[in-house]
């Protein structure tokens, strides 16, 4: 009986908490559209301080900190909202805007073939969406041979065997895509500079040259951690070791 009241008060105290987010993020959407952005920004950190992460609470963050000017902060969660869900159109027309706000102009080095295709079909989707495509398609292929097995038409057995075959190919297609995505979205961090501005250094320690300088805004790829250093590379091929502190990872 103890473990049964454990878990109904545990479902209780999800629901009570999910139901207060609920309200305030009303509450702050209000503020918001009064442009009260101060306060609307305030009530949108506190859900998020409570383990609550959807891409409409990110959206709405950046939003608020884009009217504030606070540009490190836009960028941070109009990224985040887009890691979340890569088909919110809003959160990258919105983000093509904060970048504009940024200082550092980097043009980044020409892609490959594989990373064009990476980038333009295989990490439009989340490995999720992939997996669940695969599953989809693998009841297709289930279905389409059934009906093979138990037709006896021999033109429609003719269309089942290929349609099934086809269908079996495309499974592990998307299991290849959710694979390749899960692989680049693990193995690569990318993290955004929240400094005003800070140097770029040759080595992790603060007696080394300074390689170059970046501002707020910027976005850059994670490579190793050592100590409270990280060595990083941005978009034009560049590398260099910044202070953690400096950044915050997305």
């Amino acid at each position: 009986m103890k473990k049964i009241a454990l878990i109904v008060f545990l479902i209780s105290a999800f629901s009570l908490s999910a139901k207060q987010a609920d309200s305030l993020f009303v509450k702050a959407n209000k503020l918001y559209q009064n442009e009260n952005y101060t306060e609307a920004l305030a009530i949108y950190q506190q859900i998020e301080k409570n383990s609550i992460q959807s891409d409409a609470l990110f959206y709405n963050i950046a939003n608020a900190n884009y009217k504030l000017n606070r540009i490190a902060p836009a960028i941070y969660y109009y990224e985040k909202t887009i890691l979340l869900n890569s088909r919110n159109n809003d959160a990258k027309f919105n983000l093509t805007f904060a970048k504009q706000m940024a200082l550092d102009n980097i043009e980044p080095l020409p892609k490959t073939l594989s990373q064009r295709f990476n980038n333009g079909f295989i990490l439009k989707l989340t490995y999720n969406t992939w997996a669940w495509i695969a599953v989809g398609l693998s009841f297709l292929f289930a279905l389409l041979f059934l009906l093979y097995h138990f037709s006896f038409s021999s033109t429609k057995k003719r269309l089942y065997f290929v349609t099934s075959i086809l269908s079996a190919v495309f499974v592990l297609l998307t299991l290849v895509f959710a694979y390749q995505n899960y692989r680049i979205s693990k193995s690569i961090k990318y993290a955004i500079v929240f400094e005003q501005q800070t140097d770029i250094k040759t080595a992790p320690t603060l007696s080394s040259e300074v390689s170059f300088q970046l501002h707020e805004g910027t976005k850059v790829q994670l490579l190793e951690h050592l100590d409270n250093w990280d060595k990083i590379k941005i978009a034009d091929g560049k590398t260099g070791w910044i202070l953690s502190e400096h950044i915050k990872e997305l």
